[in-house]
């Protein structure tokens, strides 16, 4: 009788989705926040090599956040 009026299949993918997204989006944060903080430190420190490392490191972190707010958005929006 519940297997009739709950959907599992979608209910697991809900869960997965949801965590997946969460770790991604988190830790896409975290390494915005590493790279820049880094970037800043190694560039003080005369460190040119390992500052544009992680420079880059720090954009590619922003641009994945900002693209999964973007994605988010048009989800939501629909077609």
């Amino acid at each position: 009788m519940i297997g009739a009026i709950v959907h599992t299949h979608a209910l697991l993918q809900v869960v997965w989705v949801s965590l997946v997204a969460g770790v991604g989006v988190t830790s896409s944060y975290g390494l915005a926040i590493l790279g820049g903080t880094r970037a800043v430190e190694f560039s003080r420190d005369g460190q040119v090599g390992p500052a544009v490392l992680y420079a880059v490191v720090g954009v590619a972190g922003i641009a994945v956040f900002l693209g999964a707010i973007v994605f988010g958005i048009v989800i939501l929006m629909g077609d």
